[in-house]
């Protein structure tokens, strides 16, 4: 019994110094840089898909290195890196019954596609709640049109059947408008 007692201790005593690790040197300290950098960069990535097709362009701009003069003789490294990303999606369905717009887009290009649908839709069709601009058109109890336009994001339906070929067309002509509107910044 002793003898498992010792063997315990020991093995508890090896393993209790086998967690202790040395502890850590201290860090030097970094030596001062006389300049200051900022990255710049922005990569804008538009997604359009038009009755099941779909469309990707991307462009980005190159980083602009600036260097600003230290005015001390003992100043410290300040370095900032900033980029930008936009994203726009527009999806359009066009089938024998409806024709449809989805997009999502970045919150400042709101008042762009809002001015599009004031222009372009009946101001008597449409409502506001807060952000929300919703333009609906009711034929027979049913939607011949809907718009729904919140900050960043646009919905749109038509029903083919309630309206006519020529009102139609007007609608697929304005979701070229809107298309051509997000992906031009």
């Amino acid at each position: 019994m002793r003898l498992i007692i010792t063997i315990a201790f020991m093995a508890c005593s090896y393993l209790a110094s086998a967690q202790k690790t040395p502890p850590t040197p201290p860090t030097p300290p970094t030596p001062p840089t006389p300049a200051t950098s900022t990255k710049v960069s922005s990569n804008t990535t538009s997604v359009v898909t038009i009755n099941g097709k779909t469309y990707v362009s991307s462009s980005s701009s190159t980083p602009e290195k600036k260097e600003a003069k230290s005015s001390s003789k003992k100043s410290k490294s300040s370095s900032s890196s900033s980029s930008s990303s936009s994203s726009t999606s527009v999806s359009v369905n066009n089938s024998d019954f409806t024709y449809s717009i989805r997009a999502s887009f970045d919150d400042y290009k709101t008042e762009k596609i809002r001015k599009i649908l004031m222009d372009n839709l009946e101001k008597d069709h449409l409502s506001t709640k807060g952000d929300t601009y919703t333009w609906k058109k009711l034929e027979d109890g049913e939607a011949a049109y809907s718009y729904v336009l919140s900050e960043g994001r646009l919905k749109g339906t038509v029903n083919k059947e309630l309206n006519s070929n020529n009102a139609v067309d007007k609608f697929i002509i304005l979701g070229e408008k809107i298309s051509e509107a997000l992906s031009n910044d």
